[in-house]
């Protein structure tokens, strides 16, 4: 008995100390550690603006970070994610098959399912209000930027937020066209009305990625690994502050759960989040990374 249990003792702190060395190879010690997004004495409220339903899962610790803190949170979406196609729904091979007028009705249907998926993410992050679009899933690079921006400054004047959260303009995360295209939408919002007196947004947090986590990426994501620029100098912006969020890991993983129609997106970005104990895996994957535009 006595050497089982030192043996016992020996795994786990041979455990232990691999997910401590494997924490310091893909988390950025440098990068500034904070829980204030809102500006002092600014109004308590936040809204994040994303291209599909799932894009979400980038900031979940943070929005319970902030509701926590007592802020208004709501998250808007430019699509239903009707594009956003996999093995849950339909095999590969038979979607090949199909003509026009099926993956029409087919899209419909996924776009109802994920607008379904969405209410219940939004009781996960206990939500003040969400809200979705008709843009077109997988075709925002051929809506006209204008139309984007009137929408954008439309949920702005409604929710007047203090601080916004989007993805970054420049890769879209992994190199999705959409990501980008609303990204830089609202960035040129941001930009062109900062300095209004009536503009309520203070700050715009980009999500991003440090150098190493990226480098973890590429080789475990094949989603990172067919979109992700090739070219460095292309790559992610900087991390100017990241959140920690392993106390909102089941949050997370539940949000993520709540996606199932998007299963083997998280199945090849996170792997092991459903099998893992949250705690534990989010200790590891224990920081969401921004880059502040203010």
């Amino acid at each position: 008995m006595k050497k089982l249990l030192i043996f016992s003792i020996i795994v786990l702190l041979l455990t232990l100390g691999g997910l401590f060395y494997f924490r310091s190879m893909i988390q950025d010690e440098s990068v500034k550690l904070t829980h204030d997004f809102i500006p002092e004495n600014s109004p308590k409220k936040a809204m994040a603006i994303f291209a599909h339903p799932d894009d979400e899962i980038t900031i979940v610790g943070t929005m319970r970070i902030l509701k926590s803190q007592g802020v208004e949170t709501g998250i808007c979406y430019m699509t239903r994610g009707e594009a956003g196609l996999n093995g849950n729904i339909i095999d590969a091979t038979m979607l090949k098959s199909l003509n026009d007028s099926s993956l029409k009705d087919l899209k419909i249907k996924l776009g109802q399912q994920r607008t379904g998926e969405v209410a219940n993410v939004a009781k996960v992050l206990e939500l003040d209000y969400h809200e979705m679009f008709d843009y077109q899933d997988s075709g925002i690079e051929r809506t006209p930027i204008d139309s984007l921006k009137k929408t954008i400054r439309t949920l702005i004047e409604k929710h007047k937020p203090t601080v916004l959260f989007t993805l970054d303009d420049k890769v879209g995360l992994y190199g999705h066209p959409d990501h980008r295209g609303i990204s830089r939408a609202v960035l040129e919002v941001f930009q062109e009305n900062k300095t209004s007196p009536n503009f309520s947004v203070k700050k715009l947090y980009q999500v991003t990625l440090p150098k190493d986590m990226i480098a973890f990426a590429l080789k475990i994501s094949d989603g990172f690994k067919k979109n992700y620029p090739k070219d460095p100098n292309k790559g992610l912006p900087k991390a100017d502050i990241c959140a920690r969020i392993t106390k909102y890991g089941y949050e997370k993983r539940d949000a993520m759960l709540a996606h199932k129609s998007q299963r083997p997106t998280f199945d090849d970005t996170q792997p092991g989040f459903a099998s893992i104990n949250p705690y534990i895996y989010y200790w590891v994957f224990d920081r969401e990374y921004f880059h502040v535009i203010q």
